[in-house]
């Protein structure tokens, strides 16, 4: 009979100890089970995939070398019996010396009558990797957030502004703390027109995921109406989530004035070149007309529109197109300039003419020849009057 009871509880602790050892395994961490001390008493095969030891390296090993030399095991050890238990990150060192980043999870309990230490420990190199990526990818953003030229407004699904950059504050005249929480829509910087110009491009980016620009108009700081560019797209979280609004503001004042300048600038060169009575002619590098006024065009009967794209062969006599060819290669070749040189010229009618021609070439921004200008005065009548007054004068 006692034999039996002996043979039951030998199974009994025999089918324990297997229900242990499995769940012990089953631990997706490594495991310790430690003397109050940190003498390790066993330990799961993911420890020892972790830290380099065999399975009797580590019987009786203590748990404080595992630890790198910054930690103060017998403080630590100190805090765990008196809390009962801890959670916290700390480093490890392997067999090999290399030191890692750990969580650790330890829970106080009694084995056997004894206190005893159960130690979780999971490698969390690869967190801190992504935590370290995403602060360099954030101090990458903040720096473009707050250097770039343009204003910047991110704002949630409603239209309340989560954050801006440093040139929005300096656009509106504003403190932060006066636009981070408010909604956009009512701060009383869009116009009318703004408004939907705003409401449009939330609406294309919801529902076609588009970015899109647009030019319209804000009231800055002053309470001016000025002239801006506003460009809106998402913020995307992983998987392509999508996160924020981002409203991009550019001030083209500048801009416009340029605009306007260059615009009253062509006006006053088309006034000139339609009124002028000499002939103002601009040509490529391939010495292809690429402006022409009217009198040019209406020496040989065609619309100034008709001049484009051709070339003196398709107006002049050979002979006169191959003059005035040659003398465009020679200043898209040496830069130089032709000034009242006199040529004869065959009207579309056959009658001649003559005209004082000067050239000069066209350059790029960088300084590079790109073309000739021309302009070409009839002095026809002015060179018959010279002959007879100087055959009145002979006579």
């Amino acid at each position: 009979m006692l034999e039996q009871q002996e043979k039951n509880s030998e199974q009994s602790y025999s089918s324990d100890y297997c229900r242990y050892k499995t769940l012990f395994e089953s631990i997706n961490a490594a495991a310790f089970i430690t003397s109050l001390d940190g003498k390790i008493i066993d330990s799961n095969l993911k420890s020892h995939d972790l830290f380099g030891y065999d399975c009797e390296e580590l019987n009786n090993f203590p748990l404080n070398n595992m630890f790198s030399d910054k930690t103060d095991w017998s403080q630590l050890l100190e805090e765990i019996i008196s809390k009962g238990g801890m959670n916290f990150e700390s480093e490890n060192k392997r067999k090999d010396g290399s030191i890692f980043p750990v969580i650790i999870d330890t829970s106080l309990f009694k084995l056997d009558g004894k206190p005893t230490l159960l130690v979780l420990v999971w490698d969390i190199t690869e967190r801190k990797k992504a935590e370290r990526l995403l602060i360099e990818s954030e101090e990458k953003f903040r720096g473009l957030f707050n250097c770039t030229t343009d204003g910047m407004l991110i704002l949630d699904s409603r239209g309340e502004i989560f954050d801006v950059n440093s040139q929005i504050l300096k656009f509106f005249g504003l403190t932060k703390e006066k636009m981070v929480g408010i909604n956009l829509f009512n701060m009383h910087i869009l116009t009318p027109k703004s408004i939907s110009i705003v409401l449009n491009q939330f609406q294309n980016l919801l529902f076609n995921k588009t970015a899109t620009s647009q030019e319209t108009e804000l009231i800055d700081k002053d309470g001016k109406i000025v002239d801006v560019e506003l460009t809106s797209f998402f913020l995307l979280k992983k998987q392509n989530e999508l996160n924020n609004f981002v409203l991009l503001i550019r001030d083209i004042r500048d801009r416009k004035q340029a605009e306007i300048k260059i615009t009253r600038e062509h006006s006053l060169l088309k006034t000139l070149m339609d009124s002028s009575p000499d002939s103002i002619y601009f040509k490529d590098e391939e010495n292809k007309f690429i402006k022409v006024n009217k009198t040019k065009a209406s020496h040989s009967n065609v619309k100034p529109e008709e001049m484009i794209g051709k070339t003196d062969y398709d107006f002049l006599p050979e002979d006169e197109a191959k003059k005035s060819f040659e003398d465009d290669e020679e200043i898209l070749k040496t830069g130089k300039f032709i000034i009242n040189k006199i040529e004869k010229l065959t009207n579309i009618d056959g009658s001649e003419k003559l005209v004082s021609v000067t050239k000069i070439p066209r350059f790029d921004a960088e300084g590079n020849i790109i073309g000739t200008m021309g302009i070409s005065r009839d002095i026809t009548e002015w060179k018959r009057l010279e002959e007879l007054e100087n055959k009145d004068k002979n006579s």
